[in-house]
């Protein structure tokens, strides 16, 4: 699963200098960095022959003028009337560009998602400004460079966040969705009754073990979450979901494994839960409706020993793994 680099979390001259390092790969170390024009506009040069952009085979070859559109929210798209606006208000400057003879390729970098649809419209309308060639390069693009170029992602300064740990949440997106559609579908009432889980002991034994606090665990868990707990059951254990059940235990066995090496981190267990939903909740788009089952999940791993310690505490378990 690719890594999200999480782009949005960049101020403006942060990604711009992350668009010149992928352009000094692609094009070639003589790119000239973004740089207020007279206009106030911003944009960064290169001239001469592109190294592997858009290919090793066709390289770029001339004048090329780069453009960086950041936004600091994760979910948006190049689809979106917003993003149409904003290049159409360079249009006139890319004219001029062109017309002094210092615009041959034009390519714009953004951190939004970039569809099919939208790169042809986009690249249509500003072909219609006679540049020899147009490009957009999206945040599925970028990933991929950062995937390649390991110095450029080492640089990125969220990289060096202090947030405990890094965790993909794709597929418990998929599983949320999954568990939605399905309790939307199934007659009769959804979540109506409270579950037991004395079995573990989770108030005497895990709740202690973990450092889940007594008023999260019977205002949150019990309260809120339990109710939930049979339709989620009952989800996993039907063979159609054969294939969400093991992206539900793939995600469980990689929180599980991170919060274990991590756990110090957090002063209490009701942190880690307000940390990966935090984390999880970022993909608002496809959890669009849908959020509450985030917390509601979380829970339920908890409670059924899918993520969290048992018996040891967190220590202990670690030093036991590298014993």
């Amino acid at each position: 699963m690719r890594r999200d680099y999480r782009l949005y979390e960049l101020n403006d001259e942060e990604f711009e200098k992350l668009a010149v390092q992928v352009c000094a790969k692609w094009l070639g170390e003589g790119v000239i960095p973004f740089a207020s024009g007279k206009d106030g506009g911003r944009d960064g040069r290169f001239k001469g022959k592109a190294n592997c952009f858009p290919s090793e085979t066709e390289p770029l070859d001339g004048h090329c003028v780069l453009q960086a559109k950041h936004t600091a929210a994760p979910n948006k798209s190049c689809s979106d009337t917003e993003f149409g606006k904003l290049l159409k208000s360079e249009h006139k400057k890319v004219a001029a560009l062109v017309k002094d003879g210092v615009c041959d390729h034009y390519i714009v970098f953004t951190n939004r998602k970039l569809t099919g649809g939208a790169d042809k419209k986009i690249i249509t309308d500003l072909m219609k400004l006679k540049v020899k060639s147009a490009h957009v390069i999206g945040t599925e693009k970028l990933s991929l460079a950062l995937d390649k170029y390991k110095d450029i992602r080492d640089s990125l300064p969220n990289n060096r966040d202090v947030a405990p740990f890094i965790f993909e949440p794709d597929e418990i997106v998929e599983v949320i969705q999954a568990i939605h559609a399905y309790t939307s579908d199934t007659s009769g009432a959804a979540f109506d009754s409270a579950h037991d889980f004395d079995s573990v002991k989770l108030r005497d034994e895990k709740n202690p073990v973990n450092g889940l606090t007594p008023d999260y665990f019977q205002q949150i868990i019990v309260n809120g979450s339990m109710p939930h707990f049979p339709r989620i059951e009952e989800f996993l254990r039907n063979p159609r979901n054969t294939e969400i059940v093991g992206l539900y235990h793939d995600a469980a066995d990689e929180l599980k494994q991170k919060i274990l090496l991590h756990r110090t981190e957090f002063d209490t267990f009701d942190e880690v839960f307000g940390f990966l939903y935090e984390h999880i909740q970022v993909k608002r788009a496809a959890l669009r409706g849908k959020r509450r089952l985030i917390t509601i999940l979380l829970h339920y791993m908890y409670c059924n020993c899918d993520i969290g310690s048992k018996h040891l505490a967190p220590q202990a378990e670690v030093q036991d793994a590298g014993a």
